[in-house]
């Protein structure tokens, strides 16, 4: 009688295991899913923050050299060529002006921008490198933002749209001669 009701109990607990896999599952896999997007995401802002500072060290230490721009534009695409996570749209140059509290503002008449693949989106350049200060203690500060859309890759999050969003870095030029 005992093997009755104990072989019983175990056909109600496999059915009762079956029913509670099948609802945690779904939820189990939208946080695993969600969680992977995110990692991904916060991997492409590390990698679009990093190649912006190597794009702004690259062109903080040419100064006015003729292909400063190319370069740091080279030195940008190298960096995020590596992964196909996100697109990158425009790589922007430009100068900052420091008022007297030292803060540092985007000049809108110094503004260059360049596709990804180095070429120019406006010509004729409106701050070409050799216009550049880089005289010992009055250099000039430059910004290089690097504009990119994101993609979600797991579908969950897809329809929110892509995130179109920009890594900056701020830099004082070399000086060129002490």
């Amino acid at each position: 009688m005992q093997t009755v009701m104990f072989s019983r109990a175990r056909r109600r607990t496999r059915g009762q295991t079956m029913t509670e896999f099948a609802l945690v599952v779904p939820v189990l896999m939208l946080l695993i899913m969600g969680v992977l997007d995110g990692a991904l995401l916060m991997f492409s802002v590390g990698t679009a923050r990093f190649a912006a500072a190597e794009g702004s060290r690259v062109a903080s230490t040419l100064g006015n050299a003729a292909t400063t721009d190319t370069q740091a534009v080279q030195t940008i695409r190298d960096n995020v060529g590596t992964t196909r996570l996100f697109t990158v749209t425009e790589v922007d140059i430009y100068k900052l002006n420091q008022d007297g509290n030292g803060n540092l503002t985007p000049d809108p008449t110094y503004f260059n921008r360049y596709a990804l693949d180095g070429t120019p989106m406006t010509s004729p350049v409106p701050w070409p490198p050799a216009q550049r200060n880089v005289g010992n203690g009055t250099s000039d500060f430059i910004g290089i933002t690097v504009n990119y859309t994101y993609t979600w890759k797991a579908g969950f999050f897809a329809p929110l749209g892509p995130i179109r969003t920009t890594a900056v870095s701020y830099v004082r030029l070399e000086p060129q001669s002490y």
